[in-house]
């Protein structure tokens, strides 16, 4: 079996008691996470944590300014590759177009948990599986194993999840 390890997700939350979106990935993942944080702390370590590929983020309580002024600070970050938006989306076509231009590292940007955790899934699924054929091009199979071994697991538990 794997060792201990996390995704390399950060979850950034209104608050942690209660939180649907924060149960359902600690289901999905088997608790491989990474400790929540909160919105209004300091989020200036996730500079320094460069294992944090992806950022899922509760925007729902934020004003439109505050929401963007974070998802500037985040865009900059250089090591995060994606970000997963919960909250209200803008609903007119030419705006959310727009949006997503000027914040391309936003993968999705919905008021649904599950169709967010999803996204998260399939995208970090195949992320697993691009790793793997790299490290077989590498001729390092074990971890090549670990990775596509990373993929099923995940790919099973959201099959779980999602099949209920």
């Amino acid at each position: 079996m794997l060792s201990r390890w996390n995704y390399s997700v950060q979850l950034i939350l209104t608050s942690i008691e209660n939180n649907r979106l924060y149960s359902i990935f600690k289901e999905l993942t088997e608790e491989h996470l990474l400790p929540p944080t909160l919105i209004d702390q300091d989020l200036s370590t996730l500079v320094l944590n460069t294992n944090v590929k992806n950022l899922v983020v509760q925007i729902s309580t934020l004003s439109v300014d505050k929401r963007d002024e974070l998802l500037k600070r985040f865009s900059s970050i250089d090591h995060i590759d994606s970000i997963y938006l919960l909250g209200k989306s803008i609903e007119n076509k030419e705006e959310r177009l727009k949006f997503f231009r000027e914040y391309p590292k936003v993968c999705i940007f919905c008021e649904n948990e599950e169709k967010l955790v999803l996204r998260w899934s399939l995208d970090t699924i195949d992320e697993y599986r691009t790793l793997g054929d790299q490290y077989i091009e590498q001729k390092n199979k074990d971890l090549a194993r670990d990775f596509y071994q990373r993929g099923i697991v995940l790919f099973d538990e959201m099959k779980k999840r999602f099949q209920k």
